[in-house]
């Protein structure tokens, strides 16, 4: 799975926002990769270079994921890399917000738990989806191209998950 989303990374063109890229060798991957014009990480590294534009005067600027709409226009970032054990907790708003923000690709690598949930919550907007299941884990590719999302659609998906979050809740406390 490394390898693919190494080679995924040196294929990239534009503009990236990388959620959970923590591991060194691929943020030397979006350093050498000349065709990345500008890189946004989102993680608790202090990260300073040319693609590298969050941190600002040696200080690395906090940004909350559930509000990642505020710092970034519509249809904005080119490519989104994203670790999917850190979005889960905030898939909610994050599923949302990655279709507003996107205009080209979005990537989601990690284990292979939940996959389908989460296949299912994206296919509300876009049925080109492709994944690729490796021994350690997956990684999902979305196009995100010519979708479009609606502020009463968004809406009204939120509160579909919000009543399957509390049933799921309920079972899983009369089941304990």
């Amino acid at each position: 799975m490394n390898k693919q989303l190494l080679e995924i990374i040196n294929n990239l063109k534009g503009s990236l926002l990388g959620i959970g890229l923590n591991d060194g060798t691929y943020l030397d991957a979006i350093e050498n990769n000349d065709d990345i014009h500008t890189c946004y990480i989102l993680s608790n590294l202090s990260l300073t270079g040319k693609k590298f534009s969050m941190a600002k005067h040696g200080r690395s600027k906090k940004i909350n994921i559930k509000k990642i709409k505020k710092h970034f226009k519509k249809k904005s970032l080119d490519n989104i890399i994203c670790n999917y054990d850190i979005i889960k907790q905030f898939q909610r708003s994050f599923v949302p917000n990655s279709i507003y923000l996107n205009s080209g690709y979005l990537y989601i690598y990690g284990s292979q738990t939940e996959i389908e949930s989460l296949k299912q919550k994206y296919q509300r907007y876009t049925n080109k989806i492709k994944i690729n299941q490796f021994k350690d884990g997956f990684i999902m590719k979305i196009n995100n191209q010519n979708t479009k999302n609606n502020f009463f659609k968004d809406i009204i998906f939120k509160i579909k998950d919000l009543g399957t979050d509390i049933i799921d809740f309920i079972t899983e406390l009369l089941i304990n």
